[in-house]
């Protein structure tokens, strides 16, 4: 799965948990930012808190996340 779609998908994750992806993730209820990725300076976009849950659903789910 091509890294683009994965961050649609953690992207829509974000959104349907009620966070703006593009705002700093910082400590958002239960969610929280406890590593930073490489390639981004702190602070960085709330949709990263969804990239390994995004790519789980994308391996798992290959026929419908290739719609996506």
């Amino acid at each position: 799965m091509d890294e683009e779609r994965i961050k649609r998908i953690a992207r829509a994750m974000c959104r349907a948990a009620r966070l703006d992806p593009d705002k700093p993730a910082g400590n958002k209820g239960p969610y929280t930012m406890s590593m930073h990725e490489p390639g981004y300076e702190s602070p960085q976009p709330a949709w990263m808190l969804f990239w390994k849950e995004a790519a789980q659903f994308a391996a798992r789910h290959g026929e419908v996340a290739v719609r996506l």
